[in-house]
Protein backbone atom coordinates (compact mmCIF):
# COMPACT_ATOMS: atom_id res chain seq x y z
CA UNK A 1 0.00 0.00 0.00
CA UNK A 2 1.63 3.27 -1.07
CA UNK A 3 2.14 5.48 1.02
CA UNK A 4 0.84 8.84 -0.64
CA UNK A 5 -1.87 8.67 -2.02
CA UNK A 6 -2.88 9.63 -5.54
CA UNK A 7 -3.85 13.73 -5.52
CA UNK A 8 -7.25 14.10 -7.45
CA UNK A 9 -7.04 17.07 -9.61
CA UNK A 10 -9.15 19.95 -9.02
CA UNK A 11 -10.84 20.83 -12.48
CA UNK A 12 -12.41 24.30 -12.32
CA UNK A 13 -14.91 25.12 -15.02
CA UNK A 14 -14.78 28.65 -16.65
CA UNK A 15 -17.50 30.22 -16.15
CA UNK A 16 -18.57 32.45 -18.97
CA UNK A 17 -19.94 35.83 -19.18
CA UNK A 18 -22.66 35.82 -21.33
CA UNK A 19 -24.02 39.29 -23.07
CA UNK A 20 -27.09 40.26 -22.10
CA UNK A 21 -29.26 39.81 -25.49
CA UNK A 22 -30.35 42.90 -27.22
CA UNK A 23 -34.34 42.43 -28.31
CA UNK A 24 -34.97 42.88 -31.84
CA UNK A 25 -37.46 44.94 -33.03
CA UNK A 26 -39.13 48.95 -32.39
CA UNK A 27 -39.98 49.52 -29.00
CA UNK A 28 -44.02 50.35 -28.31
CA UNK A 29 -44.04 49.03 -31.34
CA UNK A 30 -42.83 45.54 -32.04
CA UNK A 31 -42.28 44.91 -27.95
CA UNK A 32 -42.59 46.68 -24.92
CA UNK A 33 -39.61 48.98 -24.35
CA UNK A 34 -36.61 48.24 -21.96
CA UNK A 35 -35.38 51.10 -20.25
CA UNK A 36 -31.96 49.99 -20.51
CA UNK A 37 -31.26 48.49 -23.88
CA UNK A 38 -34.02 51.44 -25.70
CA UNK A 39 -32.81 54.00 -23.62
CA UNK A 40 -32.64 57.09 -21.80
CA UNK A 41 -29.49 55.60 -20.95
CA UNK A 42 -27.15 55.51 -18.23
CA UNK A 43 -23.66 56.93 -19.13
CA UNK A 44 -22.10 53.33 -17.75
CA UNK A 45 -24.49 51.64 -20.29
CA UNK A 46 -23.19 53.68 -23.21
CA UNK A 47 -19.42 52.99 -24.28
CA UNK A 48 -20.45 55.23 -27.53
CA UNK A 49 -21.13 59.05 -26.88
CA UNK A 50 -20.28 60.24 -30.43
CA UNK A 51 -22.95 62.75 -31.87
CA UNK A 52 -23.91 64.09 -28.53
CA UNK A 53 -23.54 67.43 -27.01
CA UNK A 54 -21.25 67.14 -23.38
CA UNK A 55 -23.51 68.97 -20.81
CA UNK A 56 -22.13 67.05 -17.93
CA UNK A 57 -24.95 65.10 -16.14
CA UNK A 58 -26.58 64.83 -19.58
CA UNK A 59 -25.39 64.09 -22.86
CA UNK A 60 -27.85 65.09 -25.61
CA UNK A 61 -28.28 64.27 -29.27
CA UNK A 62 -26.80 66.33 -31.66
CA UNK A 63 -29.65 66.89 -33.81
CA UNK A 64 -29.59 68.94 -37.72
CA UNK A 65 -31.41 71.98 -37.37
CA UNK A 66 -32.34 71.74 -33.28
CA UNK A 67 -31.66 74.56 -31.33
CA UNK A 68 -30.79 74.94 -27.98
CA UNK A 69 -30.75 76.59 -24.95
CA UNK A 70 -29.33 76.38 -21.34
CA UNK A 71 -31.66 76.93 -18.59
CA UNK A 72 -30.71 78.67 -15.90
CA UNK A 73 -32.18 78.26 -12.24
CA UNK A 74 -33.80 81.96 -11.26
CA UNK A 75 -31.43 82.24 -7.25
CA UNK A 76 -28.25 80.55 -8.03
CA UNK A 77 -27.56 80.96 -11.97
CA UNK A 78 -26.70 77.10 -11.96
CA UNK A 79 -27.26 75.62 -15.35
CA UNK A 80 -30.50 73.25 -14.72
CA UNK A 81 -31.67 71.94 -17.76
CA UNK A 82 -31.72 72.03 -21.49
CA UNK A 83 -34.50 73.60 -23.96
CA UNK A 84 -34.30 72.18 -27.56
CA UNK A 85 -36.47 73.28 -30.18
CA UNK A 86 -37.63 71.34 -33.07
CA UNK A 87 -39.64 73.01 -36.14
CA UNK A 88 -41.84 74.84 -33.01
CA UNK A 89 -41.93 72.25 -30.46
CA UNK A 90 -39.69 73.10 -27.49
CA UNK A 91 -38.52 69.95 -24.80
CA UNK A 92 -36.82 70.84 -21.69
CA UNK A 93 -34.85 68.25 -20.03
CA UNK A 94 -33.75 68.11 -16.86
CA UNK A 95 -32.27 65.27 -14.45
CA UNK A 96 -32.39 64.33 -10.83
CA UNK A 97 -30.71 61.91 -7.91
CA UNK A 98 -33.30 59.82 -6.93
CA UNK A 99 -33.73 56.81 -4.75
CA UNK A 100 -31.78 53.35 -5.52
CA UNK A 101 -35.61 51.95 -5.28
CA UNK A 102 -37.47 53.22 -8.80
CA UNK A 103 -40.83 54.88 -8.62
CA UNK A 104 -39.90 58.77 -8.91
CA UNK A 105 -41.96 59.39 -11.38
CA UNK A 106 -45.32 58.36 -10.10
CA UNK A 107 -44.80 60.41 -7.07
CA UNK A 108 -43.63 63.53 -9.41
CA UNK A 109 -46.37 62.99 -11.81
CA UNK A 110 -49.44 63.47 -8.79
CA UNK A 111 -47.52 66.38 -7.63
CA UNK A 112 -47.77 67.71 -11.23
CA UNK A 113 -51.26 66.94 -11.49
CA UNK A 114 -51.83 68.83 -7.68
CA UNK A 115 -49.94 71.93 -9.60
CA UNK A 116 -51.41 71.99 -12.68
CA UNK A 117 -54.89 71.88 -10.93
CA UNK A 118 -54.42 74.46 -8.51
CA UNK A 119 -52.75 76.88 -11.62
CA UNK A 120 -56.08 76.25 -12.97
CA UNK A 121 -55.19 73.76 -15.72
CA UNK A 122 -56.58 70.87 -16.12
CA UNK A 123 -54.28 67.29 -16.74
CA UNK A 124 -54.73 63.58 -17.58
CA UNK A 125 -52.92 60.93 -17.90
CA UNK A 126 -51.61 59.15 -21.17
CA UNK A 127 -51.07 55.44 -20.62
CA UNK A 128 -49.70 54.37 -23.62
CA UNK A 129 -46.57 56.01 -23.99
CA UNK A 130 -44.00 54.25 -25.12
CA UNK A 131 -41.57 54.39 -22.20
CA UNK A 132 -44.79 54.43 -19.81
CA UNK A 133 -47.26 56.67 -18.51
CA UNK A 134 -47.50 60.71 -19.72
CA UNK A 135 -49.38 63.10 -18.33
CA UNK A 136 -50.80 65.34 -21.48
CA UNK A 137 -51.72 68.79 -19.55
CA UNK A 138 -53.70 72.64 -20.47
CA UNK A 139 -52.19 75.18 -18.88
CA UNK A 140 -53.27 78.25 -19.12
CA UNK A 141 -51.71 81.63 -20.22
CA UNK A 142 -51.66 84.70 -22.17
CA UNK A 143 -52.05 84.83 -26.11
CA UNK A 144 -51.35 88.04 -27.98
CA UNK A 145 -54.53 90.13 -27.28
CA UNK A 146 -53.63 89.45 -23.39
CA UNK A 147 -56.82 86.77 -22.95
CA UNK A 148 -56.33 83.81 -20.94
CA UNK A 149 -55.53 80.77 -23.64
CA UNK A 150 -54.57 77.05 -23.14
CA UNK A 151 -51.60 75.55 -24.47
CA UNK A 152 -50.95 71.89 -24.38
CA UNK A 153 -47.95 70.22 -22.43
CA UNK A 154 -46.96 66.80 -21.84
CA UNK A 155 -44.73 65.09 -19.15
CA UNK A 156 -42.66 62.59 -19.86
CA UNK A 157 -40.93 60.93 -17.07
CA UNK A 158 -38.62 57.87 -17.08
CA UNK A 159 -36.68 56.18 -13.66
CA UNK A 160 -33.23 55.10 -14.44
CA UNK A 161 -30.56 53.70 -12.03
CA UNK A 162 -30.38 56.51 -8.93
CA UNK A 163 -31.37 58.88 -11.71
CA UNK A 164 -35.08 60.56 -12.80
CA UNK A 165 -35.36 62.30 -16.27
CA UNK A 166 -38.47 64.26 -16.55
CA UNK A 167 -39.14 66.16 -20.20
CA UNK A 168 -41.87 68.72 -21.13
CA UNK A 169 -42.95 68.90 -24.13
CA UNK A 170 -44.43 72.30 -25.37
CA UNK A 171 -45.98 72.66 -28.78
CA UNK A 172 -47.53 70.64 -31.59
CA UNK A 173 -45.35 67.75 -30.59
CA UNK A 174 -47.64 67.48 -27.14
CA UNK A 175 -50.06 66.47 -29.29
CA UNK A 176 -49.95 65.82 -33.08
CA UNK A 177 -48.63 61.32 -32.62
CA UNK A 178 -46.49 62.00 -36.02
CA UNK A 179 -43.85 64.76 -34.29
CA UNK A 180 -44.62 62.82 -30.93
CA UNK A 181 -42.84 59.93 -32.18
CA UNK A 182 -39.67 61.94 -33.25
CA UNK A 183 -39.17 63.48 -29.92
CA UNK A 184 -39.25 60.06 -27.84
CA UNK A 185 -36.51 58.78 -30.22
CA UNK A 186 -35.06 61.79 -29.53
CA UNK A 187 -35.31 61.48 -25.46
CA UNK A 188 -34.29 57.88 -25.82
CA UNK A 189 -31.12 58.63 -27.21
CA UNK A 190 -29.94 60.90 -24.33
CA UNK A 191 -27.50 59.64 -21.52
CA UNK A 192 -27.67 60.49 -17.83
CA UNK A 193 -24.19 60.86 -15.97
CA UNK A 194 -25.36 60.88 -12.37
CA UNK A 195 -21.99 60.88 -10.58
CA UNK A 196 -21.50 58.40 -7.70
CA UNK A 197 -21.24 61.19 -4.79
CA UNK A 198 -24.52 61.12 -2.86
CA UNK A 199 -27.22 63.17 -3.22
CA UNK A 200 -30.88 63.66 -1.65
CA UNK A 201 -33.58 62.51 -4.13
CA UNK A 202 -34.90 65.10 -6.41
CA UNK A 203 -31.66 67.25 -6.29
CA UNK A 204 -31.45 68.73 -9.75
CA UNK A 205 -28.38 67.20 -11.43
CA UNK A 206 -26.40 70.97 -12.75
CA UNK A 207 -25.04 70.68 -16.10
CA UNK A 208 -22.01 72.49 -17.50
CA UNK A 209 -22.12 74.30 -20.71
CA UNK A 210 -20.07 72.71 -23.42
CA UNK A 211 -16.41 73.63 -24.41
CA UNK A 212 -17.98 75.34 -27.70
CA UNK A 213 -20.02 77.53 -25.45
CA UNK A 214 -17.42 78.58 -23.18
CA UNK A 215 -14.93 79.53 -26.04
CA UNK A 216 -17.66 81.62 -28.10
CA UNK A 217 -18.14 83.43 -24.56
CA UNK A 218 -14.49 83.90 -24.57
CA UNK A 219 -14.43 85.07 -27.15
CA UNK A 220 -17.34 87.65 -27.22
CA UNK A 221 -16.19 89.24 -23.87
CA UNK A 222 -12.94 89.92 -25.29
CA UNK A 223 -14.55 91.80 -28.48
CA UNK A 224 -16.53 93.44 -26.38
CA UNK A 225 -13.43 94.97 -24.35
CA UNK A 226 -11.34 95.51 -27.49
CA UNK A 227 -14.27 97.67 -28.89
CA UNK A 228 -14.50 99.19 -25.54
CA UNK A 229 -11.42 100.45 -25.73
CA UNK A 230 -10.83 100.95 -28.96
CA UNK A 231 -14.25 103.54 -29.06
CA UNK A 232 -12.44 105.16 -25.60
CA UNK A 233 -9.27 106.13 -27.21
CA UNK A 234 -11.09 107.41 -30.44
CA UNK A 235 -13.31 109.53 -27.90
CA UNK A 236 -9.83 110.63 -26.39
CA UNK A 237 -7.84 111.36 -29.58
CA UNK A 238 -11.56 113.10 -30.80
CA UNK A 239 -11.75 110.42 -33.78
CA UNK A 240 -14.54 108.83 -34.74
CA UNK A 241 -14.72 105.08 -33.25
CA UNK A 242 -14.50 102.44 -36.16
CA UNK A 243 -17.37 100.41 -36.57
CA UNK A 244 -17.99 96.56 -37.22
CA UNK A 245 -19.83 93.60 -38.51
CA UNK A 246 -22.61 92.02 -36.53
CA UNK A 247 -21.47 89.69 -34.50
CA UNK A 248 -23.46 85.83 -34.40
CA UNK A 249 -22.68 82.67 -33.13
CA UNK A 250 -21.79 79.60 -34.72
CA UNK A 251 -24.94 77.38 -36.18
CA UNK A 252 -25.53 74.87 -33.59
CA UNK A 253 -24.11 76.32 -30.58
CA UNK A 254 -26.03 76.61 -27.15
CA UNK A 255 -26.85 79.94 -25.88
CA UNK A 256 -27.73 80.36 -22.19
CA UNK A 257 -31.38 81.03 -21.38
CA UNK A 258 -31.84 84.41 -19.37
CA UNK A 259 -32.42 83.86 -15.34
CA UNK A 260 -35.84 82.17 -14.32
CA UNK A 261 -36.80 80.46 -17.39
CA UNK A 262 -36.24 77.08 -15.49
CA UNK A 263 -37.63 75.85 -11.68
CA UNK A 264 -35.07 72.75 -10.19
CA UNK A 265 -37.70 71.74 -7.74
CA UNK A 266 -38.17 68.09 -9.16
CA UNK A 267 -42.20 69.66 -9.82
CA UNK A 268 -42.19 70.46 -13.23
CA UNK A 269 -43.55 73.93 -12.75
CA UNK A 270 -41.48 76.04 -14.96
CA UNK A 271 -41.46 80.04 -14.25
CA UNK A 272 -42.63 82.44 -16.91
Amino acid sequence: MGIFGRKKKETVEAVEETAPVVPEGEPGVDRDWQREFDGPYDLAEREELTGRVDLGALRVPAVRGMEMRLDLEKDTNRIVGVTCTFAGTKVQIQAFAAPRSEGLWDEIRQGLVDGIKAAGGSSQVDPDGVMGKELLARMPGRDSSGRVAYAPNRFIGVDGPRWFLRAVVNGPAATDPTQLATIRTFLREVVVNRGSEPRPPREVLALTPPQAVLEEAARRRAAAQQAAAEAKAAEQSGAAPATGGTTTSAPGTAQAAAPGESSADGTGQTER
